[in-house]
């Protein structure tokens, strides 16, 4: 419970071959089944003089949104092994197509699951991934003329910024883990000479800050 998961923050396109055969892998963020589902279709349309275009998707925290399909290829040779890559990496949110234009010589159930899977792991490889951590949302409410130096130590410090809601004050809600709180709360008190007003609002997921 509450466990870190990775998601897809920008995705990528990568391609591989065997025998002739091409094997182009995209993917994509995808928030929802809708998502996913209009992915593939603008895929399928660039795509439409390809044979194959299989596909895989893992969407949500606990990643309980999946959906694979071979799209003509012998079964399980195809979805199930890219819903596989993407299950070892963990990632979330995630949809990837693998097209394949046919290079003439049929592969064998074997070596055509091995490229799909290759496929979508360079795909995987080239995006960009996030970790998702559990952890608090914040509400830091200051006067205007302080607000930038508050901006500035946030992004100074790796921290998700979610809002920034402007009235007679300017208030940033963000996020952070619980561990590290208390030291960023005694930084914004002492960046805005106490002119802070901090309250924790709800517990939350945040982007981890990247090592």
């Amino acid at each position: 419970m509450n466990e870190p998961y990775k998601i897809l923050v920008e995705g990528a396109t990568a391609e591989t071959e065997l025998k002739k055969s091409r094997f182009i892998a995209n993917v994509s963020v995808a928030e929802s089944k809708e998502d996913a589902e209009a992915f593939i279709e603008s895929i399928r349309k660039k795509y439409y003089d390809a044979r194959h275009n299989c596909y895989a998707y893992v969407i949500g925290k606990d990643g309980d949104v999946v959906k694979y399909s071979d799209d003509g290829e012998p079964g399980q040779t195809a979805g199930l092994p890219m819903y596989s890559v993407i299950k070892e990496t963990g990632i979330r949110n995630v949809v990837v197509v693998v097209t394949r234009y046919f290079g003439g010589t049929l592969l064998g159930a074997g070596p055509l699951a091995g490229m799909y899977r290759e496929a979508t792991s360079l795909g995987l490889k080239a995006s960009i991934v996030a970790t998702m951590k559990f952890g608090i949302e914040v509400n830091a409410i200051t006067d205007y003329p302080e607000g930038e130096k508050v901006r500035r130590l946030l992004e100074r410090e790796g921290v998700q910024i979610a809002d920034t809601r402007y009235s007679d004050k300017v208030c940033f809600v963000f996020r952070t883990s619980v561990e590290n709180f208390d030291e960023l709360e005694a930084k914004l008190i002492s960046v805005t000479a106490s002119k802070i007003e901090i309250n924790k609002v709800c517990e939350a997921y945040f982007q981890a800050k990247e090592d």
